[in-house]
């Protein structure tokens, strides 16, 4: 990913989600502590947990993000333990009663290896009876075969730094064979600023694919929903979140 997007900063308000802060507090209510987050970006769902009263461990390999993560933290009465690693490839000498992946980053797993690399991982710091929740979208197949060549509106947010709202455009190019999307946003700054380019690829899972990926990994579904507030997934849902169990 290029700076922009390591800047957490920019990406608070570049993505930000409702209702997910909730649901992850009610899982780790259902589970209790210790709770493991992976990418964790920023802190925006982890501190919460923390606040909540649950031993919180995050880990991202973006310094940039664990930054700003690290920042927040500082008017909160204590901080989530924070790592700098990739979570297709880490040890940590304890286990945790949940493990989740928020906010659409598994879709930075951009193969099947880092996707088994990943889970193996999990598998081991799982205790009996721990949970493993992802929180991924839907793809949409409308976006997958728009003009890869023509800008679609993306977001505005207020500039961190104060100097107005930045207007968001982006072009998508998916590729079938490996589900890869490659993404580029034009950040456009007010004041005639020159525009920030920023590019990153993400890996689209869909459903029954995904469902399949995690059961060879050897993981067992017990719930499936279609948003935030626990409603069923279905075709029409945007989100595909689900709840598992090692074996």
């Amino acid at each position: 990913m290029d700076d922009i997007y390591l800047d957490g900063r920019h990406y608070d308000r570049m993505f930000a989600p409702s209702g997910d802060v909730e649901f992850f507090l009610r899982q780790a209510s259902t589970c209790g502590g210790p709770v493991l987050e992976l990418a964790c970006g920023t802190g925006r769902i982890l501190q919460p947990i923390h606040d909540a009263g649950f031993a919180s461990t995050g880990i991202d390999r973006s310094p940039g993000m664990l930054a700003e993560a690290r920042r927040k933290a500082q008017s909160a009465p204590s901080s989530p333990r924070y790592i700098q690693g990739d979570i297709t490839n880490f040890t940590l000498n304890e286990r945790f009663s949940l493990v989740f992946i928020g906010g659409n980053s598994l879709c930075h797993l951009l193969d099947i290896d880092s996707f088994q690399a990943c889970m193996a991982c999990v598998r081991r710091l799982m205790e009996n009876g721990a949970r493993f929740v992802i929180d991924v979208y839907v793809p949409k197949l409308e976006l997958l075969t728009v003009d890869p060549e023509a800008r679609q509106p993306f977001t505005e947010y207020d500039d961190p730094d104060g100097s107005g709202r930045i207007v968001v455009t982006q072009t998508y190019r998916y590729d079938p064979i490996t589900h890869i999307s490659s993404v580029k946003t034009y950040h456009q700054f007010p004041g005639g600023a020159p525009e920030v380019e920023g590019s990153l690829q993400l890996r689209m899972y869909f459903p029954q694919e995904l469902q399949a990926l995690l059961r060879y990994n050897g993981m067992r579904l017990v719930g499936a929903y279609g948003w935030y507030d626990e409603r069923p997934l279905t075709s029409n849902s945007p989100k595909q979140i689900y709840v598992l169990e090692a074996g």
